[in-house]
């Protein structure tokens, strides 16, 4: 039998729920998060034996925190022209050499699919256009337009906006080291040489480089958490299903929107996932006794020892994620993540 389901109830595959979508997808805006002992009861007493992955303190669901920060910052900064993943494919270009499709996607860190709708609506709105190659009449190559280039300077200046906010609350003498750490994470320990063409944007190019902009770096991360997270769980539940549980365990009961709060999810997101979390056997969901219009959530009966199987593998997970930090560099880089991902309102 499966180790995750050898002393507990059989759990079926998960149905998805929006968690880890495409690299490009637009993020919601970022929920209130208030903030709770992570591993405790209803009374802020300690989960006995640390029985469950604090979020406060677990990489992923940092980083992904985090992102969702950035994806508000650049939002409100770009007042929703260009996203994140666009202005990569722009970075990408922006060296002047044509590049194949495949290549801009690679550089940018997007997968196929994404990287031809994002290229598809920079060519839409004139950012981009393609060209046949020389060498290969079957071979298109993208290249930048004339009045985009000039429009690029304008906008890596907001760019570099966003992640001076994104920043704003470490301390500028630890910024440099963040960026370091958490580029390791991004590329697995082998970054790129900011001079070279994987860096994207080399030299005098009008754009960022995509390997020391913190915000291409927390997508990237998020991108290997959730390869990680295919290898080492797979279908038997995703982040945002888990972190949802995580929430919940040891409490007997708590309001759906303080849940999703704690799993840093959006009020549509969380009712998604609880509806998920219901059909599965997982969560009940029942009203408030107080207020008709609000659904309290406990973990279902013998679910708890399940969740403690599955974090086990989240463990690995996790693990696997910080490989590339050397000793006492976790810590670290977690603290200063916890900083970035739930800053004070007056911070950004």
């Amino acid at each position: 039998m499966d180790p995750v389901n050898r002393r507990a109830r059989r759990l079926p595959a998960g149905d998805g729920d929006g968690n880890g979508a495409p690299a490009g997808a637009v993020e919601r805006s970022v929920p209130e998060h208030p903030r709770s002992p992570a591993g405790a009861t209803s009374d802020g007493a300690p989960v006995a034996g640390g029985d469950i992955l604090p979020l406060h303190g677990t990489l992923g669901h940092l980083v992904r925190r985090a992102q969702q920060v950035h994806t508000a910052l650049f939002t409100e900064e770009l007042d929703g022209h260009l996203t994140g993943p666009q202005y990569a494919v722009l970075s990408a270009l922006a060296a002047g050499a044509p590049l194949s499709q495949r290549e801009v996607g690679r550089l940018a860190s997007l997968d196929k699919s994404t990287t031809a709708d994002i290229v598809s609506r920079l060519e839409r709105n004139g950012w981009l256009r393609r060209r046949r190659s020389p060498q290969d009449a079957r071979r298109n190559l993208l290249e930048l337009t004339g009045s985009s280039r000039a429009a690029l300077e304008s906008v890596t200046g907001k760019v570099a906006r966003v992640q001076e906010r994104l920043l704003a609350v470490l301390d500028e003498a630890d910024r440099g080291s963040f960026v370091d750490l958490l580029g390791r994470v991004a590329y697995r320990g082998r970054l790129p040489d900011p001079e070279s063409p994987d860096a994207a944007a080399p030299g005098t190019a009008p754009a960022l480089g995509l390997t020391t902009t913190p915000g291409h770096l927390l997508r990237r991360v998020e991108q290997v958490h959730a390869s990680l997270w295919g290898e080492h769980v797979g279908g038997l539940i995703t982040p945002s299903q888990y972190a949802i549980l995580s929430a919940l365990y040891g409490r007997p009961s708590m309001n759906q929107v303080t849940a999703g709060e704690l799993a840093s999810l959006d009020k549509s997101s969380t009712a998604d996932i609880v509806a998920r979390l219901e059909r599965r056997g997982l969560v009940t969901v029942a009203r408030d006794a107080g207020d008709g219009r609000q659904k309290v959530l406990s973990l279902a009966p013998d679910v708890r020892e399940t969740h403690l199987q599955l974090t086990e593998r989240v463990q690995r997970v996790q693990a696997a994620l910080a490989e590339p930090l050397l000793d006492g560099e976790l810590g670290t880089l977690v603290g200063w993540l916890d900083r970035v991902a739930f800053r004070d309102a007056g911070s950004s």
